[in-house]
């Protein structure tokens, strides 16, 4: 069976497992989508490069025309491929 020394063990264990993540400095609380964001931000102003918000409503749209085609032909037919 189980001795009390074990429970103690795994009592002390997880505790502090509990407090290992309420010490220190808080962490940076930037998001993967911040970070991907001035990523780009800093590659587009590398190469010159700037987008306005027409061109990203233009793009956008342009997308959704994209995927509604997409999504017509995954209904309707069957693609077929020859080469050329």
């Amino acid at each position: 069976m189980v001795s009390i020394k074990h429970l103690g063990i795994v009592a002390i264990l997880l505790v502090g497992l509990a407090l290992s993540g309420c010490v220190g400095e808080p962490a940076d609380n930037a998001t993967a989508e911040d970070t991907a964001t001035t990523a780009a931000d800093e590659i587009l102003a590398e190469e010159g490069v700037e987008l306005t918000d027409s061109e990203i409503a233009d793009l956008e749209n342009d997308l959704e025309e994209f995927e509604a085609l997409i999504s017509e032909i995954e209904e309707d037919t069957e693609l077929i491929v020859e080469e050329v």
